[in-house]
């Protein structure tokens, strides 16, 4: 049974078994605890028999002309779990707690080309953004 929960500093060990392809790379002890120590920061994933099989990530932030926004910054499946509605249940648990955050919106991005992505976001309810955006990398030399 899949169980879905929000990752806290108190039960950060959740994530000492991650199964692979969920993340883009591997799990750094400094930066888990980093992201974690954010309260603006949120870590939900779907736990199978002691092993994350899937995550979502996301951070609130407020801009000067709007109010509080829930970016969710990437949402991952492992493979062997896809198909199965755990990207569904991500979106849905992180969605509740900007909800409760206050935020008055959510918002996603993915590849033009990736149409799984947006049939998962368009099945949860998302509603694609007509405007065409274009996404500048600048590399800052941090690791």
């Amino acid at each position: 049974m899949i169980e879905i929960q929000i990752v806290h500093s108190d039960n950060a060990s959740l994530m000492d078994r991650v199964e692979e392809e969920v993340f883009d790379g591997p799990i750094r002890a400094e930066w888990l605890e980093a992201f974690l120590a954010r309260p603006d920061h949120a870590l939900v994933v779907a736990i199978e028999n002691g092993s994350v099989v899937g995550m979502a990530t996301g951070l609130t932030y407020w801009h000067p002309d709007k109010p509080l926004s829930l970016f969710i910054n990437e949402v991952g499946v492992a493979p062997a779990w896809q198909g199965q509605g755990i990207g569904k249940r991500l979106i849905s648990r992180i969605l509740e707690w900007g909800k409760a955050q206050g935020c008055a919106e959510a918002w996603v991005a993915t590849e033009a080309s990736n149409s799984a992505a947006q049939g998962l976001y368009r099945s949860c309810g998302g509603v694609p953004d007509e405007e065409c955006a274009v996404v500048f990398i600048y590399p800052l030399g941090a690791d």
